[in-house]
């Protein structure tokens, strides 16, 4: 029994030995190691991301920038090392990430306008490390091109960005299709809309919007407004009338127009009768 255990424990201690070499040996040759002689900070700070986890093995800034030797011999020439850039930077990243690749296989407005990997990602992470790799905050960094739409949400009624975790991502996929092919979809095919807004999500026996006839923006900014309940219009029976009008041309058409004289200002008001606006499971009238 003694010697069975003595066996035993030489076992371990062999293991032990070889797992410790092994450590070792992959620290030596990690090129690594030699760059962080001169970049250590940018080293250390690579490591502590996603990227450090490879499935190439131990990082290694040779995976992006390639074989520093001539680079260092040279004492930094900064000629001799690659930095990845453009498309070709584009391209290299795509080879590890597949699915952003099938992503940028659409036509997008982003892969149309050369909006490329480092436009919104940093590799080396900054002083303030951001999700995703991002130069800055989500929102920050779409509201370098989209002012207009950033600057929207100022308005009084809609969306608040930064409140409640909402951000631009959490409806617009960034590396989708252009305008409302960028609009995240859940595996069921609904819009981000009712990912909040879920009690208007239906089904309903007498659905008024159902995607085949309008949808949510039909009737409401998607950012915000200057109108109650973020609506496209002031008054409410304008924006009724877009569609339950006889007048051809830009309306929806085919919907049963207004019967009430609606130069009377008690009947301008419609959703004072017709409550489920969204949606009834009593009323084909939306009045219940």
């Amino acid at each position: 029994m003694r010697q069975l255990i003595r066996l035993l424990s030489a076992g371990s201690l062999l293991v032990l030995v070889g797992l410790g070499s092994a450590v070792v040996a992959q620290a030596q040759d990690d090129p690594s190691e030699d760059c962080a002689m001169c970049h250590e900070e940018i080293v250390t700070a690579y490591r502590g991301t996603v990227h450090s986890i490879s499935e190439r093995g131990a990082p290694s800034c040779t995976i992006c920038h390639g074989n520093g030797t001539a680079h260092m011999d040279e004492g930094g020439d900064a000629s001799l090392i690659v930095k990845p850039q453009g498309l070709t930077g584009q391209q290299l990243c795509l080879s590890c990430h597949q699915t952003i690749h099938t992503m940028f296989s659409m036509r997008s407005t982003h892969s149309d306008t050369e909006v490329l990997c480092d436009s919104c990602h940093a590799i080396h992470p900054a002083d303030t490390p951001q999700p995703a790799l991002l130069h800055d905050s989500p929102n920050a960094v779409c509201a370098t091109c989209h002012a207009a739409q950033s600057n929207s949400f100022r308005r009084p009624y809609g969306h608040r960005l930064d409140r409640g975790g909402l951000e631009c991502v959490s409806c617009h996929n960034p590396h989708g299709g252009s305008g409302e092919y960028s609009l995240v979809v859940n595996r069921a095919g609904e819009g981000p809309c009712v990912t909040c807004h879920a009690e208007k999500r239906g089904p309903f026996v007498f659905p008024h919007v159902s995607d085949v006839t309008g949808d949510c923006m039909t009737c409401h900014e998607p950012h915000a407004s200057s109108n109650p309940m973020a609506l496209k219009r002031s008054r409410v029976d304008q924006l009724c009338l877009e569609c339950h009008s006889q007048i051809e041309g830009g309306t929806l058409g085919s919907q049963p127009p207004a019967f009430h004289d609606l130069r009377s200002p008690r009947y301008r008001e419609c959703t004072v009768c017709h409550v489920a606006i969204h949606g009834s499971n009593l009323s084909p009238a939306l009045t219940k």
